[in-house]
């Protein structure tokens, strides 16, 4: 299944009467789906964290603590991370609901890993993690763009939250006054 056809079956939803061929093909339907496209994917994801768009991701330490802080060597926020964790991590482009910190199994597998405590924070404008693993692993919800790999529940989620978003910006054709079909008629 493609975007044009999840789009246009929200279309056919609220009566719309034209299709779209692509999102980028620049009619009144094709830019509003445009807009409300990403945005609605990535909230519905948010909202109902799926289990085929969880992923596990290693993460990058971007602050370490030091191993040990007196008088002599303060804590500095700027080079450590926030108290009183060890570490601060990148989080991942693609992620866009962090779930759960893992250990990296380093020798054996680890089959039933327990999640360990992080916080998220905002640091500037990108979301970091903090933890106390020097090399955890991160289950997430990520960015699904392929609408091949979602489930039907999801499609069709997708499908009546649109065909919301559409009737709002492109008004359902019941509503509209019928126009005359000729001159005579307007009169």
């Amino acid at each position: 299944m493609s975007i044009e056809s999840v789009i246009n079956q929200a279309l056919d939803r609220i009566g719309y009467k034209r299709h779209i061929g692509s999102i980028w093909d620049g009619s009144p339907a094709a830019r509003v789906a445009l807009n409300a496209w990403a945005e609605t994917r990535d909230a519905l994801l948010v909202r109902t964290k799926p289990e085929w768009a969880r992923d596990d991701v290693p993460l990058e330490v971007l602050k370490r603590a030091p191993p040990y802080y007196d008088e002599q060597t303060p804590w500095d926020p700027v080079r450590h991370p926030d108290l009183p964790w060890l570490y601060e991590y990148a989080q991942p482009d693609n992620c866009l609901v962090p779930l759960a910190l893992k250990p990296r199994p380093h020798t054996l597998p680890v089959w039933r890993p327990h999640a360990m405590r992080f916080r998220v924070k905002t640091d500037e404008s990108n979301y970091v993690l903090l933890g106390n693993d020097p090399a955890p692993i991160l289950t997430c919800i990520v960015h699904t763009h392929d609408p091949d790999v979602w489930y039907e529940d999801f499609k069709e989620v997708m499908i009546v939250t649109l065909a919301k978003k559409f009737e709002a910006a492109l008004g359902h054709p019941t509503t509209k006054q019928q126009e005359p079909k000729d001159a005579n008629d307007a009169r």
